[in-house]
């Protein structure tokens, strides 16, 4: 009977090397190892704002700044580039309540005097610099910067901005237009400088992305094409509403 009690006395005290004898014979569950965790793949960059893939952007110029047709200006061909722009958002911008157009046609109408002088000095400038090829070159640059303003990731930015120099320029006195324009051409190209930024940021994340891994499809963005029959060129030309097809629609 006491070696009995002695037996009894002992199991609690034998700790993990008498369990089994205490507990009739019993087997502790063991846990498995855990499983290897797998490394999660790294998702591929996509372009910003459902841009295309391999976009030529503008390069950052000697003084940090993008290199874009909107630069070293003179103050008329600002003014003009600023109205150009307003042009586009008059085409493209339908939202607000048609702001962008009924605003571009109000700075026609309030700014005539100030817009022909500017016309006829970049007019002036171009005969100086290009002599007979002035109207090719002026009508190419156009183009150009028609293009520009009319880059279809940026526009979401660039409508709600144009609205705003739409505002700002039909306040203003046709004497303080022309001071203005540096200001509502650099507002105006902000958004697109944005894009940039954002777009050499992929590039570089797309570089540094590890390679080996299946690439996904990015958004496909077709880029907007005007030609001379898209483009309102003349300041006493005002825009019609709905002449947003003309702009989307690719013209060579």
């Amino acid at each position: 009977m006491r070696a009995s009690i002695r037996h009894l006395l002992l199991c609690p005290l034998g700790g993990m090397a008498l369990l089994s004898g205490c507990a009739g014979q019993r087997e502790v569950a063991v846990a498995p190892p855990p499983a290897p965790v797998r490394a999660q793949p790294v998702p591929q960059p996509l372009p910003p704002m459902g841009a295309t893939a391999n976009m030529q952007i503008p390069p950052i110029g000697a003084d940090g700044l993008r290199v874009t047709p909107n630069r070293d200006l003179s103050g008329a061909a600002t003014l003009w580039h600023m109205r150009m722009a307003l042009n586009v958002a008059a085409l493209s911008c339908q939202g607000n309540g048609d702001a962008a157009r009924l605003q571009y046609n109000a700075l026609l109408a309030r700014h005539r005097a100030a817009l022909t002088r500017a016309n006829a000095q970049v007019e002036g400038e171009y005969k100086a610099q290009f002599g007979g090829g002035a109207i090719a070159q002026r009508e190419r640059l156009n183009t150009i910067v028609y293009n520009f303003f009319a880059l279809p990731p940026a526009q979401a930015g660039f409508c709600a901005e144009a609205v705003r120099v739409g505002a700002a320029v039909n306040s203003l006195p046709t004497d303080q237009l022309l001071a203005y324009a540096p200001t509502g051409l650099a507002a105006l190209e902000k958004p697109f400088t944005d894009f940039f930024d954002a777009y050499a940021r992929y590039q570089t994340d797309l570089a540094a992305w590890p390679s080996g891994r299946t690439l996904a499809m990015a958004p496909v963005v077709l880029e907007v094409r005007l030609s001379r029959a898209d483009l309102i060129a003349d300041d006493g030309v005002t825009v019609p509403k709905g002449a947003m097809p003309r702009l989307l629609a690719r013209a060579d």
